[in-house]
């Protein structure tokens, strides 16, 4: 399924899931997260390939992600569907001296989670807590200092977003959120392309990308 097609179809299921009566409320959403997750086996085969290179400043290893997050929230009572949009990466250099010369240079790895999801949420008062059902698309890239060249590689699997809500009441029809989160992949994520881009053998080991984190969330609208 491409990125476009599960869009398309998660808006479909969020606008066609209740008909919009007088009391029901539809929400922006806005904010920024924060996640932690263990990669021992991703970060073994960074530091071997950092062994085989020239740096004098290698590849810091992958322990945390942030990026954006926004959607929209579709509220009655103490019920809410909301439609969600998470991204979170993390950028790495790695700085050298090109063999048998004397100009510096930089390779750059990223590492990138986007994901759309669809999803429950319970709430009254300031407490809450909810589930997320998420399509998500990982995508690595490799850039190669001296020759230039990049290399990606893009995996797709879908993940439960567990999280809890404490949500503060604002001015101007605005609340203030904060989401501590955990979310479980449905699957493992395969080291092996990886590994061939960087040159080196995974032994196909794959590891499975459990992040823990914490949202901070702007509403916005009537509630």
């Amino acid at each position: 399924m491409n990125c476009g097609r599960a869009i398309s179809m998660l808006l479909l299921v969020f606008f066609g899931f209740f008909s919009p009566p007088a009391y029901a409320q539809v929400n922006l959403k806005t904010g920024y997260n924060f996640s932690i997750l263990s990669t021992p086996e991703l970060n073994r085969l960074i530091s071997d390939f950092d062994k085989t290179q020239s740096y004098n400043k290698s590849f810091h290893e992958l322990h945390w992600l942030h990026g954006f997050e926004g959607g929209l929230r579709y509220k009655k009572d103490i019920h809410a569907i909301e439609l969600t949009y998470q991204g979170a990466g993390k950028g790495f250099k790695a700085d050298g001296i090109a063999p048998g010369t004397t100009n510096a240079y930089s390779d750059k790895i990223k590492y990138a989670i986007q994901s759309i999801g669809l999803g429950y949420q319970l709430g009254q008062g300031a407490f809450g807590f909810g589930t997320d059902l998420q399509y998500q698309w990982y995508k690595f890239s490799y850039t190669n200092g001296i020759s230039g060249d990049e290399h990606k590689n893009f995996q797709q699997m879908t993940a439960f977003k567990f999280y809890l809500m404490v949500t503060l009441k604002g001015h101007s029809g605005i609340d203030f959120a904060i989401q501590p989160y955990m979310i479980l992949p449905s699957k493992e994520y395969d080291l092996n392309p990886i590994a061939q881009i960087l040159g080196r053998d995974s032994g196909g080991v794959k590891e499975k990308w459990i992040r823990y984190g914490l949202t901070v969330l702007f509403y916005d609208g009537a509630k």
